[in-house]
């Protein structure tokens, strides 16, 4: 019992010495709340987001028993995160607000001061922040504890804390009576790259949250912390607490499997032809032309760019085989960017191989289209750089054309384009003493003496005044391909059009083209004078609907295809589209689509066994076959209420399992407002796939849903669908009792609404039109980037920011991006508080960057994607290669500060030809 009574009696006498000290409350982990909204950094910390964030108020002195209590001054901290941040917010009572350090990482612990000591899990070091009441700060990463460590490390590492401190009294007046200060601050993720940058929703972290408290009257000044700290140091990191990094709140919102889908397959029925890649395993990149070589059996050649439309060319040899992954480099060609090739007909003889291209490619100089010889070693297929011969050259700085070809009589055909780089701006189409805009004729066997070649004497403006005796025919915007029927010598040209009209032409001796007082058959600048020739029409034409940057082909005469043998086949760069025409050489036989693929076509080609190839510029090399499902009947829906995307099609309810979704900055759509939905396929484990660099990848069988209204009634929802890897879109017209949608025709449809008694005129695009913003430049979706995707968005039950709610119901894969690049933000174009610069990048981002990025289809030279630096955009104080607007010499693209004098804002505002965005909705923005 004396044993038991003694004990009693200690435990009674401890309380005593300890006071309250043992009655603080047991240190529990600090839990860090998620915020999706921003955090505005001005020591207010009035965002919703503070409110739920948990408070840490038990500030106490915890290292020597006894005086282990409760600090004498309060202080309130809490604690917020997201994927770029941690924000913290710490008010403190403070008699006497005293901090005399100004300088950056000096002894902020003389002071007083908030610290927030942070360490990652692992042996990985530990963080050290300071702010004091001054403002001023200290930061520091410590790879392992040790006080010399402080002195010799805060100045060696760069860190982006920001903060903003209130003080509730005067700073450094030690005879006032303060009532306390308050900082607001965020530390960036990227900071803390070094030890594996911020933490995963649900990942348990350390901290020590502490104060130094100085005040007149007191003796020393008050050290106090969050941590139960053993002893009094504050980087023992063994005492630090726990913090757990809580995830994103979606209130209800759950990812719910997509498995109604019955937007399965295409409306049209299945065109004749598909491809399959050909020689899989060939490291080929960015190929342009491809050739068999003369007097080889399996022994293929192609010619290719590097980098981009702006880089080198440089010829390769392969052998024509299954599994062939070796290839020869032939011919690298230093600044100069090879457009086309060609074999001379006695090839086996001479071993004379000649180039089209244009240069030099770091446009030192004025650059120049060529046409140079070449020869080869028909052993080893290596060219020999020191057989170059320049036939040809001509100053040239745009729409180059040089494609080349030899004809069935032996003569070199090549074309040249008009020079410039938009609507024939030095007026050289009609010009017939220019090598420019032609396809020229020349005989290389008989050159003229001090020349590489002579000219044929039945060339058709040998008489003509001032001619350049070359030309075989003129009128040319920029002729891409050019090829020779082997059987009967026609001549056949496949051009890139300009406002509206990308045309075909098998080209007639002596004829004129009519660029640019034609573009095409259709009246240009019919002020501009004809040349000589007889005005010709093209053979074929194609409207900037369906097809936007035509590539040309080849006459196929292959035995796999039976259907196509006679025919010439040809593709569009843009849209991927392929057609084939057959011509007697009188008359026109027939002419159809029998392709539609995802590829940036750039020609076509013969392998060595006749088979039929298509040419991508991103993935190389595909053959022409049959399509196993031509014929079959579609059974694609045509009313929007059997796609099975909406639960009750009249009142636009969405099915469940449709996720909404908002942009930053929509696209221009003539006032209309717009709702969006994606709808995912399979179960909770299928995802999209994050991607830094522009559009996200979905999975097969994804639909994107976007319904634009206007005057409160629904005109048309759209969709874009992802199937056996491809992309498509198509669009249904809400009928006059909004009860449902009826799907459009695929060349779209135009409308004249009326809408508060006045006419409102409405463009439905055609499925061509979809696909030429949602190109393969852009990874096809717009919307759904990182760039666009960065805002929060109201869910009806909660707010929150995409990225994260997406993440946190796994519809979107880990958000990655290159280090120390983080997510932008767009701004309203229409705020006119935001900056001005953010506003019209944020404009371009959405209306103008899917074209206006490499191979992205625009024919400029701008690249105005938001995250393009602005200098490297080429807009400002930049010539216009296009369209003046009749701004004359001092036009510039922009003029900053010059609205007047800017093409950019023409192209935005002026109505009809070289208005921007060039489709879309009619109606000025």
């Amino acid at each position: 019992m004396a044993a038991n009574a003694l004990r009693i009696f200690r435990v009674l006498l401890l309380l005593a010495i300890c006071g309250s000290s043992l009655l603080i409350a047991k240190p529990q982990p600090v839990q860090c709340a998620w915020t999706g909204q921003p955090i505005r950094i001005d020591g207010k910390a009035d965002e919703p987001a503070w409110a739920r964030a948990h408070v840490q108020e038990n500030f106490h002195l915890a290292w020597l028993l006894e005086d282990s209590r409760p600090a004498k001054t309060k202080t309130r901290a809490r604690l917020l995160w997201d994927r770029t941040h941690l924000y913290f917010f710490a008010e403190m009572e403070d008699t006497d607000i005293f901090a005399d350090v100004t300088e950056h990482d000096g002894d902020t612990w003389n002071n007083d001061v908030f610290e927030i000591f942070l360490k990652p899990p692992g042996d990985k070091g530990y963080y050290e922040f300071h702010v004091n009441a001054a403002n001023t700060h200290l930061d520091l990463f410590m790879p392992h504890r040790g006080n010399w460590l402080v002195h010799r490390l805060r100045r060696g590492q760069k860190f982006h804390m920001q903060t903003k401190v209130v003080l509730r009294g005067t700073l450094n007046q030690w005879r006032d009576n303060d009532k306390g200060w308050s900082v607001e601050g965020r530390i960036p993720w990227k900071d803390l790259a070094g030890t594996g940058g911020p933490p995963k929703a649900g990942e348990q972290w350390s901290i020590a949250l502490c104060r130094y408290d100085y005040s007149v009257g007191w003796e020393n000044p008050e050290l106090s912390s969050i941590a139960p700290y053993q002893k009094l140091n504050f980087h023992r990191h063994e005492d630090f607490l726990p913090v757990i990094f809580e995830g994103p709140k979606t209130a209800g919102l759950k990812r719910i499997p997509w498995r109604d889908s019955k937007v399965v397959g295409s409306p049209d029925p299945p065109l004749p032809y598909i491809t399959e890649r050909a020689w899989p395993n060939l490291p080929v990149k960015m190929p342009l032309a491809l050739k068999q070589i003369p007097g080889t059996k399996d022994h293929l050649a192609y010619l290719n760019h590097s980098g981009s439309w702006g880089g080198t060319g440089s010829l390769w040899v392969f052998q024509d085989r299954r599994g062939i992954t070796n290839q020869v480099a032939a011919l690298k060609v230093a600044d100069e960017l090879l457009y086309g090739f060609c074999f001379h007909p006695r090839f086996k003889e001479n071993g004379y191989i000649y180039t089209g291209g244009n240069g030099p490619v770091s446009k030192k100089t004025p650059t120049h289209s060529r046409v140079t010889r070449w020869t080869m070693d028909r052993k080893t297929h290596k060219v020999d750089p020191k057989s170059r011969l320049v036939l040809l050259e001509w100053k040239s700085d745009g729409h180059n054309g040089c494609d080349v070809v030899f004809g069935n009589d032996g003569m070199l055909y090549i074309t040249s384009g008009d020079g410039t780089s938009d609507s024939d701006v030095n007026i050289t189409g009609q010009r017939i003493d220019l090598l420019l805009s032609k396809v020229l004729r020349i005989n290389v066997d008989k050159p003229a003496k001090g020349k590489a070649y002579s000219v044929p004497q039945d060339n058709p403006f040998l008489k003509t005044p001032n001619a350049r005796p070359e030309t075989w025919a003129h009128g040319f915007r920029n002729p891409w391909r050019i090829t020779c029927d082997e059987k009967t010598g026609h001549i056949w040209v496949g051009e890139n059009g300009q406002d509206l009209w990308e045309s075909v032409k098998l080209v007639e001796k002596g004829a004129n083209y009519g660029w640019s007082v034609y573009e095409g058959s259709h009246p240009f600048y019919l002020e501009r004078k004809l040349g000589p020739g007889k005005l010709t029409k093209p053979t074929l034409e194609h409207h900037h609907r369906e097809a936007r940057s035509l590539t040309g082909g080849v006459v196929y005469y292959g035995s796999d295809l039976p259907k196509l043998r006679g025919a010439y086949v040809y593709g569009d760069f843009s849209t991927g589209k392929i057609w084939a025409a057959k011509h007697d050489g009188e008359k026109l036989l027939w002419h159809k689509e029998i392709a539609d693929t995802p590829f940036a076509i750039t020609g076509f080609g013969v392998d060595t066994k006749g088979r039929l190839i298509v040419i991508d510029d991103a993935s190389g090399f595909h053959r022409l076959i049959p399509n196993p499902r031509a014929g079959q009947r579609s059974n694609f829906p045509k009313q929007l209420s059997h796609t099975g995307l909406f639960s009750n099609t009249a009142k636009h309810q969405p099915h469940p399992a449709l996720i909404p979704y908002s942009v930053a900055v929509p696209h221009w759509n003539g006032g209309a407002t717009e709702e969006n939905y994606i709808a995912m396929p399979g179960d909770e484990k299928v995802s999209m796939t994050f991607s830094a660099n522009r559009g996200w990848s979905l999975p097969e069988g994804s639909v994107l849903v976007q319904t634009l209204s206007l005057g409160g009634r629904r005109v048309e929802t759209r969709l874009l669908t992802r199937q056996q890897k491809e992309w498509a879109g198509y669009s249904y017209e809400w009928n006059a009792q909004q009860t449902d949608a009826t799907l459009v025709g695929r060349d779209g449809k135009d409308l004249q609404l009326r809408v508060k008694g006045q006419v409102h005129p409405w463009r439905i695009p055609s499925r061509a039109e979809c696909m030429v913003c949602h190109s393969r430049a852009v990874k096809y979706v717009l919307g759904l980037t990182d760039i666009q995707m960065n805002r929060t968005h109201d869910y009806g039950t909660f707010k929150g920011n995409q990225l994260d709610v997406l993440k946190s119901i796994s519809a979107l894969k880990q958000i990655k991006r290159p280090k120390d690049e983080p997510i932008l933000k767009l701004v309203n174009p229409r705020n006119p508080k935001a900056n001005l610069t953010a506003r019209v990048r944020s404009y371009w981002q959405a209306n103008c960057s899917h074209c206006h990025v490499e191979a992205g289809g625009g024919n400029a030279q701008m690249e105005l994607e938001y995250r393009t630096k602005l200098e490297d955009t080429r807009t400002l104080n930049a010539k216009p290669v296009h369209k003046d607007f009749g701004l004359g010499t001092q036009a510039r693209i922009i003029v900053p500060g010059m609205p007047g004098h800017s093409v950019m804002l023409q192209r935005i505002i002026s109505p009809g030809a070289g208005r921007m965005p060039p489709i879309g909705h009619p109606a000025l923005d």
